[in-house]
């Protein structure tokens, strides 16, 4: 048998063949953007008025109290205490929101905690400050509680629209059987003179709250992207703030 005729694969083969392997695992994390659970984007938005109140008020009476108290030690403690919950605040936020979009969490860095963890109470609080950060952190819970009441009342307004017109129907009957009240008296039809059965206005109706519910969708899906914005959180990993 003669081995010169045996088969040998060039040099460099391989790396050739594991390129359309590593473009396809780098293009898996943009998949994540279309995500069907939108219920849970309009969870967020309806909760989120009343914790960014909470958040608001923290900031603002811990500020308030840490300057107050500022002559005496009282107030420099606090002031590093206020600053370490905002930060935590917007790391929380930051969290929930990957978690509602399915976007991997980032590595984080543990080079500064062999110097917090030798070092005594005030120091470690020196160490843990940061001011630009601070600052950072100050805006986007003002920014957040501006915005939850913006994306709030969006929510509210296209939801309610949506399953107001596609339970039309049924709210109708309702009425009619038990207190008989024709809610639809009135209605566009009427108004217009469209001389339309009562089924046929109960299909437009339906119809048209399936058209308002797909636009509610796309509605709460950008208002969360928005708010995946304000708060620094990017789908690449080496990308984030």
């Amino acid at each position: 048998m003669n081995n010169s005729k045996l088969y040998t694969m060039p040099i460099g083969a391989v790396d050739s063949m594991q390129i359309p392997l590593e473009s396809k695992s780098q293009s898996k994390p943009r998949k994540r953007r279309s995500s069907p659970k939108t219920y849970r984007n309009m969870l967020y938005f309806i909760i989120s008025l009343p914790i960014t109140i909470v958040y608001f008020v923290f900031m603002v009476t811990g500020l308030a109290l840490s300057i107050g108290l500022t002559p005496i030690f009282i107030g420099i403690p606090l002031f590093f205490a206020v600053a370490k919950g905002l930060d935590y605040i917007v790391k929380f936020e930051q969290e929930l929101v990957r978690s509602l979009l399915d976007i991997p969490r980032p590595n984080e860095q543990r080079g500064s905690d062999m110097q917090v963890e030798g070092a005594g109470f005030l120091q470690r609080m020196k160490l843990g400050f940061d001011g630009a950060k601070f600052a950072r952190n100050i805006m986007l819970i003002m920014g957040r509680f501006v915005s939850s009441i913006i994306f709030f009342s969006l929510t509210i307004t296209v939801v309610a629209a949506a399953l107001g017109l596609i339970t039309l129907p049924v709210l109708h009957q309702i009425f009619l059987q038990t207190m008989d009240l024709n809610i639809l008296e009135n209605s566009v039809f009427a108004l217009f003179n469209i001389d339309w059965t009562l089924s046929q206005q109960y299909i437009s109706y339906v119809v048209a709250g399936l058209v308002v519910a797909a636009i509610a969708t796309w509605v709460i899906k950008s208002l969360m992207d928005v708010q995946r914005r304000m708060l620094f959180v990017s789908y690449e990993e080496e990308r984030q703030y």
